[in-house]
């Protein structure tokens, strides 16, 4: 059941959406968290939490996410107060992709946006949240968590547009294959807020949030025998047009 919140400033109502949420004609499932650990994203819950759209732009996927008062709260990928004393500790939501089958890492991104920063020379706007990506290969097992700092060092975040005319908001591209490589086998990925700005600068508190726009080129790795059969059907085409070509029809 979908519940629609309308705003009256003629943005697109809060859609919030299933959990897990598949994205119509898509190869995977969006499954809201709440309560991970920022960079290795441990700890974190599905209970409570569902993605939703449209929360502070249209088009931008987040968390609403569930507080120790039993409040839902609606947000984006951030940090909060995960503790009833404010203050005490800062907890992140996220988001996790899972696919259908095992996609190759060969360019696959993420489509990012609302960030407040146009350039990530100098790092993550410091006032603003950051963030981080956990990324799984075949079996769930972990191929890496990267944290801001990672995302800059490997330069895997690129600007799209600085005020994007459809988001209202700067958007970014952050590709997978940067970390992992190309030949990487993906079955999902982790997108979640980080303390750090990549500058060095330790966000203790609560946070401005990001949010998923799309995920890009899932590319599903072809199931084993798969590549042979396709061989096969080539080679067996082939033989038939030169067979042709010999002994044409009369």
């Amino acid at each position: 059941m979908l519940l629609l919140i309308s705003l009256s400033s003629g943005v697109a109502a809060i859609t919030e959406l299933p959990q897990p949420y598949v994205p119509a004609g898509q190869n995977y499932s969006i499954t809201a968290l709440q309560d991970l650990t920022p960079v290795t994203l441990t700890g974190g819950t599905s209970v409570g939490a569902n993605p939703n759209l449209n929360f502070e732009f249209q088009g931008g996927i987040g968390v609403r996410y569930l507080s120790p008062a039993g409040k839902l709260t609606d947000f984006g990928i951030g940090l909060y107060d995960g503790s009833t004393a404010k203050g005490f500790q800062a907890t992140s939501t996220g988001l996790n992709i899972s696919f259908d089958q095992l996609v190759s890492s060969n360019g696959l991104s993420a489509t990012l946006g609302d960030f407040d920063v146009t350039s990530l020379s100098s790092g993550f706007n410091t006032g603003k949240v950051s963030p981080t990506i956990s990324i799984y290969g075949a079996g769930g097992s972990l191929l890496g968590d990267f944290s801001a700092s990672d995302i800059l060092a490997g330069n895997a975040m690129s600007l799209i547009s600085g005020h994007d005319p459809a988001y209202k908001v700067d958007t970014w591209l952050l590709s997978l294959d940067a970390l992992v490589g190309s030949n990487a086998q993906i079955s999902g990925f982790t997108l979640a807020a980080d303390v750090d700005n990549g500058a060095g600068c330790q966000m203790d508190g609560t946070s401005d949030p990001y949010f998923l726009i799309s995920v890009n080129n899932a590319c599903p790795v072809p199931e084993p025998g798969s590549a042979f059969l396709v061989f096969t059907a080539a080679l067996g085409a082939l033989i038939i047009t030169r067979r042709r070509n010999l002994f044409p029809a009369a």
